[in-house]
């Protein structure tokens, strides 16, 4: 192996991560990433140094940071395959189809779920299991004006985008997908369940979703 075109991370980093990364890949273990990145156009030969469940790998375990750079990412994906990556050869992948390529690997983690033995036991009286929650991503600040985010008179202008789904846990699918800013809170997205509720579906969300009547 050459010298590594990254600045390695701290010993007691390396080995967080490494262990962070072990503990994923049995969940990964089960999906053809190969056969899910052809079809969103993110591969098109035979990958020759990353492998797709290293990719996905190190992209699940930087999943919980919040500041990341093009030198952090593609150190942690090589970390993952076990090899130099620099953050050129990763920018230059950065393109829509890997957006694709991810948004299909969450789909198809989401769809674990309705194989758990367990977990169908508990569900079977209801016809679907619609789970409501919502997430929320800091956003550079020229996004400000589209997804405005949380301010006040003495900070500068935020940005932050709000994401909520709704998915059903006993088949695994996706039933609702949204995109807001940060203001529009769980309280105003309680009625998007409307639009997809049938007779015979529980709803599973916090109180952050109650409205009073």
């Amino acid at each position: 192996m050459g010298k590594p075109s990254f600045p390695m991370p701290a010993p007691t980093l390396v080995a967080s991560l490494t262990q962070h990364l072990r503990q994923i890949r049995h969940q990964l273990a089960p999906l053809d990433l190969d056969a899910l990145a052809r079809q969103s156009g993110f591969l098109r030969r035979t990958p020759r140094k990353i492998p797709m469940l290293d990719l996905v790998l190190a992209l699940l375990a930087l999943a919980v940071e919040c500041c990341l750079s093009l030198e952090r990412v593609a150190a942690v994906i090589g970390l993952a395959a076990g090899t130099s990556y620099s953050k050129q050869a990763l920018h230059k992948r950065l393109t829509d189809r890997i957006e694709r390529f991810v948004a299909q690997v969450a789909v198809a983690l989401f769809g674990q779920l309705s194989h758990a033995s367990d977990l169908q036991g508990w569900l079977q009286p209801f016809a679907r299991v619609l789970l409501h929650d919502s997430t929320t991503q800091a956003l550079p600040e020229h996004l400000a004006t589209v997804f405005p985010g949380s301010s006040n008179q003495r900070s500068r202008r935020q940005a932050a985008v709000k994401v909520q789904l709704i998915g059903d846990l006993r088949e695994g699918t996706v039933q609702h997908l949204s995109l807001s800013s940060f203001r529009r809170n769980d309280q105003s997205a309680a009625p998007d369940i409307l639009e997809i509720v049938r007779p015979g579906d529980l709803i599973l969300r916090d109180l952050g979703y109650w409205a009073p009547g």
